[in-house]
């Protein structure tokens, strides 16, 4: 499903740019309307569960829209077909600000008139129902078919079928998941009822159409100076599958196997097609061989959308991308644009399968969609282009989302959903990262070989059927000949993360380690104490031994894994890090790994150095502690190691380091990242090919120097380069532009807010664009990152460029207070720039502050404006929890970190 790119915010407060509706218009009757009938029995109320009755089911749709983008409203007649299981004299289906102008059944060939309501559904706001109520039942086993005709406008929340202009020209695109195919035609909403569409679209002279399926034709307009556009029958799909793009477009195609690929941009904008075309057909070369199932639909597109609320969405055989994450030049493109564009197309790809092909029955397991492609991502890229260096990217984001995931606010990966906000909720970390890290931890209990061999059984039994997550889990019990679904179900259906207690008890001649559980809790939590379990596989590994020792751990009842032969010196409680689980040690146990882990598998250091500030933060250690241990990895080589003890440092950086130690800091800051930063340097090492891994570290290193350390070489030598790059941007090496213009803004002045509105006014790519924007919230003074923030309120930038200009402002400590004060001051103007559903993602800036007093002003601030967006209070919930987490931790450990400090921790 949607995919989303970039983000608001560092903390785990982050918030998406897509929020809820507005308040519900009154009920709507139709312009046209047939005399009121009195039916025999009454109308049926709405349902709790959220959901339309099956007692009438979709099972074919033809669909005829009139779409102009240059006008406020389109036109539309749709025809179902129906399945009619009971006699009824009522029809409820969605729609959501469509005005019916006529709507009729025919049932065994008559005609039979409906009288039109609209309502809101239950636990809902807008009215998203209609009811439609006939005089002559309909009856079980006659054919029946519903007519509508309707108008409707463009939504002006990029949701729905909404329209972009650009320069003076117009388009128009959909997106629809979860629940807003109810904003383009009246239809039955919901992902169960899978049925197959037929699609014409008339269009302006001069434009073109594309959708789901391959033209089969296109004609002039019965009436007006148009263009009809046909296309092919679609396979059975969802309604939030279906999608549509109309406007003046260039059409650059690509390889034709395994499936033929196309991409569509606006007019003039072709030229940066190549890459995305190369990617998609590696990926899903790949994704074939893997899961051993052809590509499900006859054709592919993927459509560069100028203005798109997330990443990428992945509509059954037309991906929209966000404009600027599809189309690359190929002369100067940068290494994280190649790995971003990768890793999003392998996502997306993914989802043909999982989501398209086989559909979530409802969006309780949403998570499955989202998290089976998460985890076909990083090993797609990783077979696909090895050197992007994706391999380790299921264990990072695993480890990153246990943050989120042990916070009392947090939900469920599977959680019941009555509404369309709750549907919209599910975007997030949850479903997406701890879904993806829950079937990477199945994946290593059960064996890859017949993991595979499941995947491929689900797909082939429920091809184009929607099904529960208990079609997946069955087949893998059968095929492992173990109970996978007790294991997954006490993952998926509570929140919170376990922390495993590793004990090592040795006796002559033999060893045992003794493990315990208990939920991970943060410093300050107020989540209840549960006593919650879970039962998952562990696997110990040994000092001296080459093969772990596994175990399940069940239920959370007190295991034991043992070896013989001498004492080991440390054990590895979680072997590969592939559990998803916190773990901890006693103290000498602790500090003997400490000095073992650096000889250890990247992943286990990875694991280790996340673990060390999990347990600062549940003040398991302290925070002077985890000082003491990272200088075992400064000589460190691997990428994802060195960033996350860049990610440790930032983490002590914004909550227990005070500002009258801030100098000693930095010191120790430089100490651990020096010798990193000389290696790597600004640019590729002369005459020599650079590798991918050192481009991506290059970054990371130079924004620390910069930003923790506060070094001021690297910010000269920053200013040089962006003066070069506002001067001529492919002077510049595009790997090394985003990082020096980024960082040259710290102590810049008006007149580099002035060359950089210039340049975003005048860049050649979506990427140099991107680059100028971002710096634009690189200030350091309030006054001028205030200014800087005010463009985003003007028609200079698109409502989803806030992800760059606001997201890169609350990723700095030196800066979210200024931003918060500045959200706040202009909230009026932020709700008007993002209209509907783009105003969800706004309270995250609750989550800004680390004292107690700055969280009970936001709280004062944000929690009666929150009360008026649709699925904004869980959002709030947790940027709040995240403050006054943030809060306590600096209370109890900033003395500590403090005298560590002025001792000279750490020194070289």
């Amino acid at each position: 499903m949607r995919r989303v790119l970039g983000g608001w915010a560092v903390p785990v407060t982050l918030a998406l740019l897509v929020g809820c509706g507005d308040a519900p218009p009154p009920v709507h009757v139709a312009p046209v309307r047939m005399a009121p009938v009195e039916a025999p029995d009454p109308v049926p109320p709405t349902r709790e569960a959220g959901r339309l009755s099956s007692d009438v089911r979709p099972i074919h749709y033809d669909v005829a829209l009139d779409v102009d983008p240059r006008k406020e409203r389109f036109h539309g007649t749709v025809v179902v077909e129906l399945d009619v299981r009971a006699k009824t004299f009522h029809v409820v289906l969605h729609g959501r600000d469509v005005a019916i102008a006529r709507a009729s059944a025919t049932v065994g060939g008559a005609s039979n008139a409906a009288s039109v309501t609209t309502r809101a559904a239950s636990g809902g706001k807008d009215h998203e129902e209609i009811v439609l109520s006939f005089a002559r039942a309909l009856l079980p086993g006659e054919p029946a078919s519903l007519t509508l005709d309707y108008d409707a406008p463009f939504a002006a929340d990029l949701s729905g079928l909404y329209r972009v202009k650009s320069g003076e020209a117009w388009s128009a695109y959909t997106d629809f998941e979860p629940t807003d195919a109810r904003r383009m035609m009246p239809c039955f909403d919901e992902p169960a009822f899978k049925a197959p569409f037929d699609v014409r679209v008339t269009v302006p002279s001069g434009m073109i159409a594309v959708a789901n399926a391959p033209e089969a034709s296109r004609a002039k307009a019965t009436t007006g100076d148009g263009t009809t556009f046909r296309f092919a029958t679609t396979k059975p799909l969802p309604t939030y599958l279906l999608a549509l793009a109309v406007g003046d477009f260039d059409v650059r195609e690509g390889a034709t196997s395994p499936v033929p690929l196309r991409v569509i941009s606006l007019k003039g904008k072709g030229d940066l097609a190549q890459l995305a075309l190369d990617t998609a057909a590696g990926v899903t070369q790949v994704l074939e061989g893997y899961l051993k199932v052809k590509f499900p639909f006859p054709k592919l597109d993927l459509v560069a959308v100028p203005e798109f609320a997330s990443g990428a969405m992945e509509n059954a055989g037309l991906i929209t991308f966000r404009e600027e994450a599809l189309l690359v030049d190929p002369k100067r493109v940068a290494t994280r644009a190649r790995r971003s564009l990768a890793t999003l197309m392998a996502h997306e790809v993914a989802h043909q399968w999982f989501g398209d092909l086989v559909t979530a029955e409802w969006w309780n397991d949403l998570w499955l969609n989202e998290a089976m492609a998460t985890w076909l991502q990083s090993r797609t890229v990783s077979a696909w282009q090895p050197q992007l260096g994706t391999r380790h990217d299921l264990v990072s984001g695993g480890l990153w989302v246990m943050d989120q995931d042990g916070l009392a606010s947090a939900r469920a990966v599977r959680q019941p959903v009555r509404t369309a906000a709750e549907a919209r909720e599910a975007f997030d970390g949850i479903t997406y990262t701890k879904g993806a890290a829950i079937l990477g931890m199945l994946e290593g209990w059960v064996g890859a070989a017949t993991f595979q061999t499941a995947l491929h059984d689900y797909l082939e039994a429920n091809a184009y059927k929607s099904v529960t997550a208990a079609a997946l889990f069955g087949t893998l019990d059968t095929a492992s000949r173990k109970n996978v679904t007790e294991v997954a179900e006490s993952f998926l259906d509570r929140p919170g993360v376990p922390l495993v207690t590793a004990h090592l008890e040795c006796e002559p001649g033999r060893w045992h380690v003794e493990l315990q559980q208990e939920a991970w809790r943060p410093l300050g939590s107020t989540a209840a104490d549960t006593q919650q379990t879970w039962s998952h596989p562990i696997c110990v590994r040994a000092e001296g031994r080459k093969e772990p020792v596994c175990t399940l751990l069940a239920g959370g009842a007190p295991s034991m894994v043992a070896g013989t032969g001498r004492c080991p010196g440390w054990v590895m409680p979680n072997d590969g890090a592939t559990g998803y689980f916190r773990v901890t040690e006693a103290g000498p146990e602790l500090a003997a790994l400490a000095r073992a882990v650096p000889s250890q598998d990247a992943a286990d250091r990875l694991a280790f150095v996340s673990n060390a500030w999990a347990a600062v933060r549940a003040g398991a250690i302290g925070p002077e502690q985890l000082l003491k241990m990272l200088p075992a990895f400064d000589k460190e080589t691997e990428r994802v190691v060195v960033e996350a003890v860049i990610g440790d440092l930032g983490g002590l950086s914004d909550t227990v380091v005070d500002d009258d130690v801030r100098p000693q800091f930095r010191t120790y800051v430089a100490a651990r990242l020096a010798r990193h930063k000389a290696a790597l340097g600004w640019t590729p090492m002369a005459k020599e090919k650079e590798e991918d891994e050192r481009t991506l570290l290059r970054r990371t290193v130079l924004y620390a120097m910069a930003d923790l350390a506060g070094d001021p070489t690297t910010l000269r030598e920053a200013d040089a380069i962006a003066q070069a790059w506002l001067k001529d941007p492919a002077s510049v090496d595009p790997d090394v532009a985003p990082i020096a213009v980024d960082l040259a803004s710290r102590g810049a002045n008006a007149e580099r807010l002035t060359a950089l509105r210039d340049m975003a006014k005048r860049a050649k790519t979506p990427q140099d664009r991107i680059v100028a924007v971002r710096a634009m919230a690189g200030f350091d003074d309030a006054a001028l990152l205030e200014r800087a923030l005010d463009v985003f309120l003007t028609d200079e930038l698109k409502p989803s460029e806030g992800t760059y200009l606001i997201g890169s402002a609350a990723g700095r400590k030196a800066t979210r207070p200024i931003l918060a004060r500045w959200m706040e001051s202009r909230w009026d103007r932020l709700r008007a720039k993002l209209p509907g559903q783009l105003s969800g993602g706004l309270v995250f800036a609750a989550g800004l502050s680390c004292t107690r007093a700055e969280k009970e002003a936001a709280a004062a601030f944000f929690t009666p404006r929150a009360a008026g967006i649709e699925g904004a209070a869980r959002a709030l919930a947790t940027s709040l929890e995240s403050a006054s987490l943030c809060a306590e931790l600096r209370t109890r450990g900033s003395a500590a970190t403090s005298k560590a400090l002025r001792g000279k921790v750490g020194a070289p």
